[in-house]
């Protein structure tokens, strides 16, 4: 089943926030795309055959034989944040080297263009895309694939 969560635009900070609660996979991936984040840093360690791991305090990123795995590091200690020191298997998120290269090339272009509105869907493989097209955002919500915008911003 087709998951999905919405980040919009805070005009004030030029940041993204995500509206709605979601689980790891949507917070790792969620993580490339804050306005901080140096598309082409990870675009240059993609290309690059002699590295195999990169990331921040938040997340890492591995090159595997045929995916790259992103692992949220991020987690809950008697009620305080933590950041874990190894990859946390559990908090694991594969997908293709294509599809990395092609929301990293997305994202550069929303930085640039800074959509009020990002629809992030993890398709059933596993594929990553973002939506910014109105109509397409509309359709997922009715669909019950993401949170209602209207709602959240009104209330």
């Amino acid at each position: 089943m087709k998951q999905s969560v919405t980040m919009k635009l805070i005009k004030d900070f030029d940041i993204y926030t995500c509206l709605n609660p979601s689980d790891y996979r949507f917070g790792v991936i969620w993580q490339l795309f804050n306005t901080r984040f140096e598309p082409k840093k990870y675009l240059n360690w993609l290309y690059d055959n002699q590295r195999i791991g990169t990331g921040n305090e938040f997340f890492d990123i591995c090159k595997k034989k045929e995916t790259i795995a992103l692992y949220d590091r991020s987690g809950w200690l008697e009620g305080e944040e933590y950041l874990s020191i190894f990859p946390d298997e559990n908090k694991r998120f594969d997908m293709t080297y294509k599809n990395f290269e092609e929301i990293l090339l997305q994202w550069e272009e929303l930085r640039v263009s800074m959509s009020e509105t990002i629809l992030i869907v993890i398709h059933e493989d596993n594929h990553v895309s973002l939506e910014t097209d109105p109509v397409i955002i509309k359709e997922y919500q009715d669909a019950g694939y993401a949170f209602d915008i209207d709602k959240t911003v009104n209330q």
